[in-house]
């Protein structure tokens, strides 16, 4: 008879299992919210090299030289801002989803998306450190007469 007592009801387990399925959906949006910030991380990254490139080949004018940099970082950036802000709502749904089931805050993905985050802080700081404008080779330039 103590074992009837014991049981949880159907309705209990109905609630717990609810309870799980939206934390297993938080951790599905988080990964989207990585998936999605990593591609504008590694498109600001390379956006940023191929502008720099494609200036000081004379095939595209720059005025200012520190535009495929800046370029580069407002889309690093965005993605950063993408990582802490699905990061953040996580925790915070996560808290509030959570009581009742026995289930940590510091989930994989949540692991995964702070190291994203250390990863692509390092890279913007070597891309503010590193990409420095080159000065245009002359090469690929049209010269209209004279020596050249």
């Amino acid at each position: 008879m103590s074992d009837q007592l014991n049981q949880p009801s159907g309705q209990e387990i109905q609630l717990e299992l609810a309870r799980i399925r939206t934390l297993l959906a938080l951790d599905t949006t988080l990964l989207a919210w990585v998936r999605t910030s990593l591609t504008l991380i590694a498109f600001g990254f390379t956006l940023a090299s191929f502008v720099r490139d494609l200036i000081a080949k004379g095939y595209l004018r720059g005025d200012d030289p520190e535009y495929p940099r800046n370029l580069g970082i407002s889309m690093m950036a965005l993605g950063v801002a993408g990582l802490l802000g699905g990061a953040l709502d996580y925790i915070r749904s996560v808290r509030r989803v959570g009581t009742g089931v026995a289930m940590s805050t510091w989930s994989a993905s949540l692991i995964v998306t702070l190291f994203v985050v250390l990863i692509s802080v390092l890279l913007m700081a070597n891309l503010l450190s590193h990409l420095k404008p080159e000065a245009p080779t002359g090469r690929n330039q049209i010269h209209v007469g004279g020596k050249g």
